[in-house]
């Protein structure tokens, strides 16, 4: 064997150890983008399931039922956390707009979040709060609230 010989067998196991390589990555940021996924709908729904739990405590359950058809009708500490907890339900729809968008939320949980939350927000209590504090949300956000069609749905506690 000569030198040329042995430096053309060097080359091309070479290239196949980088191919190999390239395979091996790409696989690995596949499996990292699907994790990344995993955990954008967990943290959602655990946000979600969060949000929710201060509903379990009568008196701000029984807050949110009066709230929900209008704010008007609360005291003022009872349109303050009327007003919180909407806002808590808005961030976390927000942020799964927001991971639906950047394509870390698929579009079969994004869907069924957004019919909730689209739900939730035809009330006339959501509507007020947003009305009120829809500046304090991303202008990509305020947008797609605005442009919902919530005059066909019926808000169901």
């Amino acid at each position: 064997m000569n030198w040329d010989a042995i430096g053309a067998v060097g080359e091309i196991l070479g290239a196949m150890a980088v191919f190999l390589s390239l395979v091996y990555l790409a696989s690995q940021i596949r499996a990292q983008n699907r994790e990344y996924r995993i955990s954008s709908v967990h943290e959602i729904t655990e946000a979600f399931r969060q949000s929710l739990e201060v509903l379990t405590v009568p008196e701000m359950a029984q807050i949110y039922v009066k709230g929900v058809s209008n704010i008007d009708g609360l005291s003022d500490s009872e349109r303050m956390s009327f007003i919180a907890v909407v806002q808590v339900f808005l961030r976390v729809y927000e942020e799964a707009y927001y991971q639906h968008s950047e394509q870390r939320l698929d579009d079969g949980n994004w869907v069924a979040m957004d019919t909730q939350y689209g739900d939730a927000i035809s009330s006339t209590g959501f509507q007020q709060v947003w009305q009120l504090r829809k500046a304090y949300y991303r202008k990509e956000f305020r947008d797609y609230v605005d442009s919902l069609d919530i005059g066909g749905r019926t808000y169901k506690i």
